[in-house]
């Protein structure tokens, strides 16, 4: 469960912070959490076979 809540936890701030980098643009955060993302996307998951 725990290595669930860290592949999913960085979408879930990048959606609560959004709306903020609207009103204060930060262009290193928002490049930074695409990075994050595209890292967690590389990993895959592991389904038991027995």
């Amino acid at each position: 469960m725990n290595n669930f809540r860290l592949i999913i936890q960085p979408a879930i701030l990048f959606w609560a912070i959004i709306p903020w980098l609207d009103i204060f643009p930060n262009r290193s955060l928002l490049l930074g959490f695409h990075r994050l993302i595209a890292a967690m996307n590389q990993f895959s998951f592991y389904l038991p076979d027995g």
